[in-house]
């Protein structure tokens, strides 16, 4: 039981620690630093972050959003406002096709200008010891976005319905799946002897019904975060963290 409350620990303080640096870190996650810097032809940081976040899904799949990301931190201390699962509905194409779009244009806007340099700290992404608070002003907007989306939607809400982010990693995470790269995943240990408790549906941020999962020894879906709730409040261990291929359906 320690370690159980030892892991999950540690993963909310980390999020509430990228959280709390949020109005820094806000610069390099937002969708318009990108296409200002690659505009000036210079790839920064705000780039960086961004396609770092896009590769890491292939192997690690959405291990940023469960572990990492600022907005899970909001959410975190958010709860509190909603915290009923989100019901699930069919795709959400509007969130889908603005970040296809956003994306285009970055694309053609590498193309267009093209990128003769590197440099991380150029203005289009802010400064890590910004002293002009215009680079801080997207932090309050941002934050009550995602306190909206709780509050409307009910647990981790913005990432279901309003995150930027989601259809970026979400998109490498399947291409990852059905290219069967190895990578970090929630799997079905056991699953005979079952209680059917549903401790593991009641700890899911992302309101997956895992219980279910359990049941048809089936696997995760992609808006699975790997934060390893489940994993780790299971009473009877079903569940286990790996590290390989899986079948993709």
């Amino acid at each position: 039981m320690d370690r159980i409350k030892k892991r999950q620990t540690i993963r909310k303080l980390i999020l509430l620690a990228s959280f709390s640096v949020f109005p820094i870190t806000v610069i390099y996650l937002a969708p318009a630093p990108p296409i200002m810097s690659l505009r000036a032809g210079v790839i920064n940081l705000s780039v960086v972050v961004i396609v770092s976040i896009f590769l890491s899904g292939f192997f690690f799949r959405r291990f940023f959003c469960g572990w990492i990301c600022p907005g899970a931190g909001c959410q975190l201390v958010s709860g509190a406002l909603n915290n009923k699962p989100v019901e699930r509905r069919m795709t959400n194409w509007v969130q889908i096709i603005m970040v296809v779009v956003w994306v285009l244009v970055l694309i053609s806007t590498f193309i267009i200008y093209g990128s003769a340099s590197i440099e991380l700290g150029h203005p289009g992404s802010g400064r890590f010891a910004t002293s002009e608070i215009r680079y801080f002003l997207p932090y309050i907007p941002v934050v009550l976005f995602m306190f909206g989306f709780v509050l409307l939607f009910g647990r981790n809400g913005f990432c279901h319905r309003g995150c930027w982010i989601n259809p970026i990693i979400s998109a490498s995470t399947y291409i990852g799946r059905r290219l069967r790269f190895p990578s970090l995943h929630v799997a079905v240990h056991r699953h005979e002897d079952c209680e059917e408790c549903s401790e593991c549906n009641q700890v899911c941020p992302m309101s997956i019904d895992v219980r279910n999962i359990i049941e048809k020894r089936g696997i995760f879906p992609n808006n699975c975060v790997q934060c390893g709730a489940c994993v780790d409040f299971c009473p009877e261990g079903f569940l286990k963290f790996r590290l390989s291929s899986e079948q993709f359906s």
